[in-house]
């Protein structure tokens, strides 16, 4: 757990909002018994933030003395209702039970702020870390000879053994080496922040490895989402949403399992097996030229309609690409509905053509669909997304069958 949110309400402190902001968010909160804590992105009860998925902090002080006033971590309170608990609590080691400085206060200063603690991993942001350290060793004798010390007079002063030499028998004097020999044992040391204990931390990584070993079987086994590759039922551009839009995520994935670094048919390039810009043609070079593209002969179809984007697109004669007035047209079902998206400018090296473009089709709209308000499409999304709910919740349960953990049992570690 760690502080996401802030709402600032007063701060007439010396710093600003922002900076006390960074430093609430790196304070550690109790993580004990996190698995009652809902994911954000996963909680079907709210779209940011909710007593089933968050817990709440209020910071509230005022230095009326003429002494400068320290803000410390204790001084953060948790709201009800919470998960349970513990969770959430600042982590304070201190023999005083002060915890981390926060801000200091002059006379008549004064903060009061809302803090909003969501669960997540570290590959997000480094607040969610449950360790500080972790170190790994094997070999304590030198057995292997991997390492050759450097020493000046004995190497046995100069280089002690580690504690993690009791473990493993000594080398005898005269003993013959062994070339085939290979490193058996590994021993790691782990040093948490307070958050979670150490022993925990390991078993919630294992438990997080069997997760991915379960779900690699799972696609080994062909068993797959029957192409539902987004919240539309459909395929979708990366970059075609924004943070937060009908529950997707940022778009930093593509439907097809990468980072964008790969199109659907496997490789850096067009659907054609050209490179991005290959078959592209700009005319009127003065002004925005116009898009002429033709695809080879026996070329694979085009991207079908749901969760595709129609933008009216302008496109300069430079190496990036600008999109203006851009409106983004989402079908799902039997409706569709276009949503404002602005200018974008994409630069040219992120370019990635997945499709021919015909902007004469651009008023098309194929049968049956009907236009509908974003308000209509974004009801059916939220239906169909607790449809896909609860078939993962039917996986998960036959992975539980099979011995494996459940999928997101074992994902955050904090």
């Amino acid at each position: 757990m760690a502080i996401d949110l802030v709402e600032v309400q007063v701060n007439t402190s010396s710093l600003a909002d922002e900076f006390i902001a960074h430093r609430l968010g790196l304070i550690p909160l109790n993580s004990k018994n996190v698995d009652d804590v809902s994911y954000t992105r996963d909680c079907d009860n709210c779209e940011q933030y909710c007593e089933y998925c968050s817990v709440t902090l209020e910071l509230h002080a005022r230095c009326t003395g003429e002494e400068i006033m320290k803000v410390y971590a204790r001084d953060l309170v948790v709201s009800d209702p919470r998960p349970n608990e513990w969770v959430g609590l600042p982590i304070i080691t201190d023999s005083l039970g002060l915890g981390s400085v926060i801000c200091k206060l002059r006379q008549n200063q004064e903060i009061r702020m809302k803090c909003i603690a969501k669960k997540g991993i570290a590959k997000e942001h480094a607040k969610w870390a449950p360790t500080s350290a972790v170190g790994f060793e094997y070999d304590p004798h030198n057995k292997l000879k991997h390492l050759d010390y450097w020493y000046e007079e004995d190497p046995e002063k100069e280089w002690p053994k580690s504690v993690n030499a009791a473990w493993e028998e000594a080398p005898q004097d005269g003993e013959p080496f062994d070339y085939s020999a290979q490193p058996s044992k590994f021993y790691f040391d782990v040093e948490s922040i307070g958050n979670l204990e150490p022993d925990a931390v390991v078993l919630q990584g294992i438990k997080v490895l069997q997760q991915k070993l379960a779900l690699v079987i799972q696609e080994l086994s062909g068993d797959d989402r029957n192409g539902e590759a987004d919240g539309f039922g459909g395929h979708r551009s990366p970059d075609g949403m924004q943070a937060g839009d009908y529950g997707m995520d940022h778009g930093y994935t593509t439907p097809f399992g990468n980072t964008g670094g790969q199109t659907m048919y496997g490789g850096g390039t067009t659907p054609y097996g050209a490179t991005p810009m290959e078959n592209l043609s700009i005319q009127d070079a003065g002004t925005a030229g116009s898009l002429n593209h033709v695809p080879p002969p026996g070329g694979p179809p085009q991207l079908p309609p749901q969760g595709t984007s129609m933008m009216e697109a302008e496109i300069l004669p430079a190496a990036n690409l600008v999109l203006q007035d851009t409106i983004e047209r989402i079908f799902i079902e039997d409706i569709y509905a276009d949503i404002p998206r602005g200018v974008f400018l994409v630069r040219g090296e992120n370019v990635l053509l997945l499709g021919e473009i015909d902007l004469d089709k651009d008023d098309y709209i194929p049968e049956p669909y009907r236009k509908a308000s974003a308000e209509e499409v974004h009801a059916v999304v939220v239906r169909k997304n607790q449809l896909s709910k609860r078939s993962d919740k039917v996986k998960q349960m036959k992975l539980q069958e099979l011995g494996f953990e459940a999928e997101h049992s074992g994902e955050v570690l904090y």
